[in-house]
């Protein structure tokens, strides 16, 4: 159940006594269950920022009152707030003070995101102060394998691997739908090279990119700088929460994206929210079991498997790019549209294919430390790496990388 809360009345409710706010941010409360639940949840989204305490008063009115009406744990789900001050957060902390001595028998739960990296260290104090409250930092279960791609290293896996993709894929983005002077937003951007090579070719009104790695985004924003452009932003953004408004782009990306995260369907949404009606969703997912060479085939079939299977234990699906169709469609899209990019040493170069093929040593070696992987395992897949890197280098051989893309309309209709 959800409803919006309503003002505080009646005895005992708010105890706090403040005038009503005129906190100048954009808030909404959503409150689930009801009242008189074992478990509520009070949701703030948008941004927290008040001057003075006082601007605080209508949510800390709406925290008493839920925290009167909920019998077992209540939970402050601050995951979609954009901002917050410390103003907001001292506030929320003499809320946690007023539960402990006004309904000490309360638990609090505060669902975070590593939107507002502070605030975790901050609320994390607030646990160890008070036994009843508990911390939940939401993206970080959803983003399994964060720290594997969040390393400064892993940019040149990527700068590598988009130039090459880049060389098949700019043909065919027309074809799905892109054209001059759109709003776009490319979710889960990297290092944000996409979007300066729409801009270039494509001249699209607005561009913004969305990742959750500050490396990357480091890069993105001082490669934007460099070159002068004005109408391409990065956010720092969990691509299953984004602070982007509904129905806002007519071209919406994850490149690459829906394999790595153990949720795809929660970013899929998003994708589905932020897209305007008639605009289209382009993805594109790797197919690991379709990468094919020869000589050695079997040690490439051994290789890829493993790292499917990999994957699978950090919560990745590395052979995605067969079910795109199926996933667009799941999603509620029309007007489904799929291509194979197929990527070989006979149709691109090798030289730089080869180096996006050694650089995968990094990532599997980060994959297997953390799968618990016993070393001789990463010793058979470098032995496999080299077997692609000589496929692709030596007359005669052969390598094949499937990469699948796709797009779909997001219906008129709600």
């Amino acid at each position: 159940m959800s409803s919006s809360i309503a003002p505080p009345s009646g005895p005992g409710v708010p105890s706090s006594g403040v005038p009503p706010s005129c906190m100048p941010v954009a808030l909404n409360l959503k409150v689930t269950g009801g009242e008189g639940q074992d478990e509520q949840e009070v949701a703030l989204t948008g941004t927290l920022r008040p001057f003075v305490a006082e601007e605080m008063a209508t949510v800390r009115a709406s925290l008493e009152q839920a925290a009167w009406s909920t019998r077992g744990t209540l939970c402050v789900n601050l995951k979609r707030l954009k901002y917050m001050n410390n103003v907001a957060f001292l506030e929320l902390n003499r809320f946690v003070r007023w539960v402990s001595t006004s309904r000490p028998e309360l638990k609090i739960k505060f669902i975070l995101s590593s939107v507002i990296p502070w605030a975790i260290r901050k609320f994390q104090v607030i646990a160890e102060l008070y036994p009843s409250v508990t911390i939940e930092v939401y993206d970080k279960a959803f983003y399994p394998i964060q720290e594997v791609i969040e390393d400064d290293e892993f940019i040149n896996v990527l700068r590598t691997q988009e130039k090459i993709i880049w060389e098949h894929e700019q043909d065919k983005l027309a074809w799905h739908g892109l054209r001059p002077g759109l709003r776009i937003a490319d979710v889960c951007c990297g290092l944000g090279d996409f979007a300066i090579l729409l801009q270039r070719d494509f001249r699209p009104e607005y561009i913004v990119g969305v990742d959750h790695s500050k490396p990357f985004l480091r890069y993105a924003r001082q490669h934007v700088a460099d070159y002068g452009l004005e109408n391409i932003e990065y956010q720092y953004g969990d691509a299953a929460a984004l602070l982007l408004p509904d129905n806002s782009f007519d071209f919406v990306t994850c490149r690459l994206g829906l394999q790595v995260f153990n949720e795809p369907q929660g970013i899929l949404r998003e994708l589905l929210r932020i897209c305007r009606p008639g605009g289209r969703i382009y993805v594109t997912n790797e197919l690991m079991s379709g990468i094919i060479g020869w000589p050695q085939k079997e040690l490439f079939r051994w290789t890829y498997e493993k790292v499917i299977e990999m994957g699978h234990v950090l919560g990745m699906d590395m052979d995605t790019g067969l079910k795109t169709r199926s996933m667009l469609i799941n999603a509620g899209l029309e007007d489904i549209k799929v291509h194979l990019i197929d990527i070989n040493n006979m149709n691109s170069d090798s030289v730089g294919l080869a180096k996006v093929v050694e650089s995968w040593n990094y990532v599997t070696r980060q994959m297997c430390q953390r799968s618990e992987q016993p070393p001789e395992v990463f010793e058979r897949i470098r032995e496999g790496l080299r077997a692609h890197v000589e496929a692709i280098q030596t007359e005669g051989g052969f390598a094949s990388w499937p990469i699948y893309a796709g797009s779909g309309r997001k219906p008129f209709r709600s």
